[in-house]
């Protein structure tokens, strides 16, 4: 696959999650002052409520995948902060696989905190992308944290990336979970 195909490609992925997290916010806060919005989210939670965990196991297998193929197959080395958010973003393809299988509700308990910390570490790197001078935390000699390897829209980089697909998966968590009412059928 050519490489630039493949930014663009994750590139509009990480736009449309971004898209998806900011429509999440605005019906769950909008829909408490709107009975207009409150609809409209309680219709999509019908409609994607039981798809929510595969949901968010897609976005953790195509961010686990999309850091593989950059890695290994186009040879970015990863820095020590993309090692983290690694360490946080693997494991989630499993156990969502295995909560989407079971509809297990009580999972939000678990991959919550993970989700969250993953999403600390990539917007502290997008921010020391810009303020260099920002950088608290040691990163690698080898590889900088601060290395540009994708530029895509002028603000999409793989900081950026992570941090909107935790974001997304965070949103979808915490929006609505299989087997739980939806606000159609409390």
């Amino acid at each position: 696959m050519d490489v630039a195909l493949a930014d663009r490609f994750f590139a509009l992925m990480t736009l449309a999650a971004l898209a998806g997290a900011l429509g999440i916010a605005v019906l769950s806060f909008g829909g408490r002052f709107s009975p207009t919005l409150a609809r409209w989210n309680s219709q999509l939670k019908d409609i994607f409520g039981d798809w929510t965990y595969w949901i968010v196991f897609l976005v953790a297998l195509v961010s686990m995948l999309g850091s593989l193929y950059y890695s290994e197959i186009v040879g970015y080395a990863p820095c020590s902060l993309c090692w983290y958010q690694r360490i946080v973003m693997y494991p989630l393809v499993v156990i969502m696989g295995i909560a989407a299988f079971k509809r297990d509700e009580k999972i939000r308990t678990y991959v919550l905190p993970l989700m969250v910390i993953g999403a600390i570490l990539a917007l502290y790197q997008y921010i020391i992308g810009y303020i260099p001078d920002a950088e608290v935390l040691g990163c690698s000699l080898d590889v900088s944290c601060t290395e540009r390897y994708i530029w895509e829209f002028g603000f999409v980089d793989f900081p950026f990336m992570s941090f909107v697909g935790f974001s997304f998966m965070i949103s979808l968590m915490l929006w609505a979970s299989p087997g739980q009412p939806t606000g159609s059928e409390e």
